[in-house]
């Protein structure tokens, strides 16, 4: 079993300006900046294909309940792997997965920038999927909604950046 994450933001800029601020060097600071959890940038790769691999570091947030501190990683860190592909007909998509070191647990799912009306929307779908019994939904119901909290306010950093 697993819960969904769906978040969608609407921005003002066409689609690789969008894109162009979420993989560049500017994103990981300005996400510390407004959330104060250590985003710094791990690495970011220009793949063959066109496509670029981001990664990112990032402190868990202050309030995780404590039946998922046992779980979480010692050092209170997590890290992003974006994979964008090539722009394809107006549109960049791609992968992102948050690793917890030692955890029993995954969240991961797809990623887009695609034009809307004059502008561009930046959509993040996946879910989150906790292999612990008995605490494996309730760490799911929590873990889902902060992370669509967390890219929401986001999307306000994205705005800030364009």
């Amino acid at each position: 079993m697993s819960k969904p994450v769906h978040v969608v933001v609407d921005v003002p800029t066409d689609v690789e300006a969008t894109w162009a601020a979420l993989t560049g060097p500017g994103w990981a600071p300005a996400n510390d900046a407004r959330f104060d959890d250590g985003s710094t940038l791990v690495s970011r790769e220009e793949l063959p294909d066109g496509g670029l691999r981001v990664v990112q570091r990032r402190r868990l947030p202050a309030g995780i309940p404590s039946f998922l501190l046992k779980f979480a990683p010692k050092d209170g860190a997590v890290t992003q792997t974006d994979v964008w592909g090539p722009e394809v007909d107006g549109v960049r998509s791609g992968t992102w997965d948050v690793a917890f070191a030692g955890s029993p647990g995954e969240i991961r799912g797809a990623t887009r920038v695609e034009a809307a009306g004059t502008g561009s929307r930046w959509v993040v779908e996946g879910h989150v999927k906790v292999g612990i019994p008995l605490v494996g939904g309730r760490a799911e119901s929590y873990l889902a909604p902060l992370v669509e909290k967390l890219v929401s306010k986001q999307g306000e950093v994205l705005r800030s950046l364009l």
